[in-house]
């Protein structure tokens, strides 16, 4: 790999090709950075140089060359010089170049020193950041094994939890039913007991007072029992209605024989109708009863 001069400006190091601006403290800049630092053009009293800070006041201290002269240029520049300053100025010119040499591979030592530092630097901390890595990985993992863990429990839990609440649907679903069969039960029970006293107190009316099962069977209460009652229901009747007497009474003298037809006439026996009511009635309740039974 051939060497190639740089300029010795630390801001630029751009590589030199074809002229530059040399100094006699064997330093070399481009064209670009002379300029800027006042080496080509004296900005003041004296020139100084960038690298060093040396004083430059002859003229000659920092001259422009030509990095690769032609072959006229070889031959003529040091031509009519004596070997003595052909070998000074070869000398001063090999002086020159390992100088620059020597920088070069000096700043190159430091850059890769630098750098080697850096990466040092770098690289521990990158060994930090993986090893905290890997104890925050092998945290996290812990800890999703533990969340997997509780998971399944939480997993079991819920079977465990649909399973009972199955099972108490099931049982409650049986206790509705039950519910429902005991209320039907209990509802039948007091329907037949309901029809059984309505059919019991029908058929339990007296037999001789038809004007009161006449009343039940529409709803309208029997009328009170009152002295006058009693006398005029002071015989008994018959299921038709007619009044059953005494044998005594039934023979008599003859005289009693017209009494006994004027009471006839003026206390008919009751009609019919009544009586067929009556008998209609307990019919009918007891339809009722009989119907209410067989439905149940």
């Amino acid at each position: 790999m051939d060497f190639c001069l740089r300029c010795n400006s630390l801001s630029c190091r751009a590589p030199l090709k074809e002229r530059a601006i040399v100094t006699t403290c064997s330093h070399i800049f481009c064209l670009q950075c002379a300029d800027g630092l006042g080496l080509s053009r004296p900005i003041g009293s004296e020139r100084r140089c960038p690298a060093c800070e040396t004083i430059l006041n002859n003229p000659d201290d920092a001259v422009n060359t030509v990095l690769r002269p032609t072959e006229d240029y070889k031959t003529s520049v040091l031509s009519g010089l004596d070997p003595t300053t052909i070998m000074e100025c070869a000398g001063r010119a090999l002086t020159f170049w390992t100088y620059q040499t020597t920088q070069e591979v000096t700043f190159q030592e430091y850059l890769v020193k630098s750098l080697t530092d850096k990466y040092t630097n770098l690289n521990t901390q990158m060994d930090k950041v993986i090893h905290n890595a890997n104890t925050e990985l092998s945290a996290m993992q812990s800890r999703l094994s533990d969340m997997q863990a509780a998971k399944e429990q939480l997993r079991k839990k819920n079977h465990e939890l649909v399973e009972m609440y199955r099972e108490k649907c099931k049982k409650f679903s049986q206790i509705t039913n039950l519910y429902n069969l005991v209320k039907s039960r209990a509802v039948r029970s007091q329907m037949r007991t309901a029809a059984a006293t309505q059919v019991v107190n029908s058929l339990e009316l007296p037999r001789h007072d038809p004007v009161a099962l006449a009343a039940s069977s529409f709803g309208v209460s029997a009328p009170p029992q009152t002295p006058s009652t009693y006398q005029q229901q002071a015989y008994p009747v018959d299921l038709e209605g007619v009044e059953q007497l005494h044998r005594h009474q039934r023979s008599g003298t003859g005289s009693s024989k017209g009494k006994h037809a004027a009471d006839a006439i003026a206390m008919p026996p009751p009609s019919r109708p009544v009586a067929a009511l009556r008998r209609g009635t307990a019919g009918s309740h007891v339809s009722l009863w009989s119907s209410l039974i067989c439905h149940r």
